[in-house]
């Protein structure tokens, strides 16, 4: 690094950081004042931590966060606090670096008050001091009220926002972003207030194209670290920052006095430059918005697909369950009837041994019966009277062509006979009883039917 540029680093430092690096100087006996100054940056302008640190009274410590450092114009992280210049040191090491800082600070001190003598006298911006506020839009707001206060109504329409609001709210809505930054002690700023800013030709000309002024103080933090992202150079300054490539990007700065006429006409000029900016942007953004729309449809249409395929797949394990339960009630009736029917073979086979053998032609108290079956056939057997009438049941329903269910009538008259046993009535009447003479005709009536 040259002399001028290491001149030119030293001119933006405050004096309070000027006597800083005397003091290290002075303590350690370097001579490099930019090592000076990497040191003390390096711990936030602690003289009293680099200094132990540098004559090995503490171990090192050192804790620095990397801020990431956003290509975008942003505002810079606010200043570390500067401790007055006359505090009273509260340790044995800060009295005696109190008692050696001494007379570099008295010296300092008148160096520091004829340089900002000498800058006002040639308009050049003086050092900025700032403390940390946590209010930027507040920052905002003051500003704006003093200005209307003290230069009127008559201006371009300030947004309130804190510059990290306007810069998205630029981003978001495609717009021009103008940034003014105001300093009180510049010669020339009362006059560009009144006679620029609140021109009607210049608020015609902002409005007219639909741009963004945000302005603020550079005595204020907010301002200060604007300020310290657009490092300009002096003042009354303006920026035009647009959307590029999806960053904000600074494409226009006017610095000092100006007319108002040209100011109109840089404000026209910078805007059709790279209004071609602002198209792209909103055709890519367009495309976007488009090739989202399509996939919206797309997911829409396939979650359609995807619930009436889920709705038929349902409709058919529905349906499918049902055709199962019938299938399992089907088979439950098929094994019912061949259990039924097994039951009726095995019972048949039991009851054909109770029946009686029949009687000889022509024997005493012989009854000749002639029944007739649903299906036409006609049976014919030979009991005694002092047969019961189950036997004939029995008879009857041990034949192959007997219906499974039936009752046993007579014809005239005509009347059920109660010849199939029951827990009520285990034990049938006999052929005598029930009115049986040599010759009976009897109908089977298949109760299935």
């Amino acid at each position: 690094m040259d002399q001028s540029d290491s001149e030119g680093e030293m001119d933006e430092l405050t004096p309070h950081q000027m006597d800083l690096l005397v003091q290290l100087q002075d303590l350690t006996g370097l001579e490099d004042l930019g090592v000076c100054r990497a040191l003390l940056e390096s711990q936030g302008w602690d003289l009293e931590t680099v200094a132990r640190e540098q004559l090995g009274m503490l171990p090192p410590h050192v804790e620095q966060d990397n801020d990431h450092v956003d290509p975008v114009p942003a505002p810079a992280p606010p200043p570390q606090v500067v401790h007055p210049v006359w505090a009273l040191p509260r340790t044995s090491m800060g009295w005696l670096m109190y008692i050696i800082s001494l007379p570099t600070r008295l010296i300092t001190g008148g160096l520091g008050a004829m340089w900002a003598f000498v800058t006002s006298l040639v308009g050049l911006p003086p050092p900025r001091q700032s403390t940390q506020s946590g209010d930027p839009r507040g920052d905002v707001a003051a500003f704006c009220a003093e200005w209307e206060h003290q230069y009127g109504t008559v201006h371009p329409v300030f947004n309130r926002g804190s510059y990290s609001q306007v810069l998205e709210e630029a981003k978001r809505e495609l717009k021009f972003l103008m940034v003014y930054l105001h300093c009180d002690e510049h010669q020339d700023t009362n006059r560009f207030c009144t006679e620029v800013l609140s021109n009607p030709l210049v608020v015609d000309q902002v409005a007219a194209n639909n741009i963004i002024f945000w302005g603020c103080k550079v005595s204020r933090p907010e301002g200060y670290r604007v300020s310290q992202a657009l490092r300009e150079n002096t003042y009354p300054f303006l920026a035009m920052i647009v959307l590029r490539q999806n960053r904000m990007v600074v494409v226009g700065r006017r610095e000092g006095m100006v007319q108002a006429d040209t100011l109109v006409q840089w404000v026209q000029d910078t805007v059709t430059d790279f209004e071609a900016f602002i198209v792209a942007a909103r055709a890519e953004r367009d495309e976007r918005n488009l090739d989202r729309e399509i996939r919206s449809e797309q997911e829409a249409a396939f979650a359609e697909t995807l619930r009436r395929d889920q709705e038929r797949e349902q409709r058919a394990r529905e349906q499918e369950e049902v055709d199962r339960k019938e299938e399992e009630e089907r088979e439950r009736l098929r094994r019912e009837e061949l259990d039924r029917k097994d039951m009726i073979v095995k019972m048949k086979i039991d009851l054909a041994a109770e029946i009686p053998e029949e009687p000889e032609v022509g024997m005493e108290d012989t009854v000749r019966v002639l029944i007739k079956l649903p299906g036409g056939q006609r049976l014919e057997r030979r009991f005694l009277l002092s047969h019961s009438l189950k036997h004939i049941y029995y008879f009857v329903f041990c034949h192959p062509d007997s219906p499974d269910q039936f009752d046993i009538v007579t014809n005239y008259p005509r009347r059920t006979l109660a010849c199939k046993p029951s827990q009520a009535q285990p034990n049938t009447p006999s052929l005598k009883e029930a009115g049986f003479g040599k010759s009976e005709m009897l109908f089977v009536a298949d109760l299935d039917s």
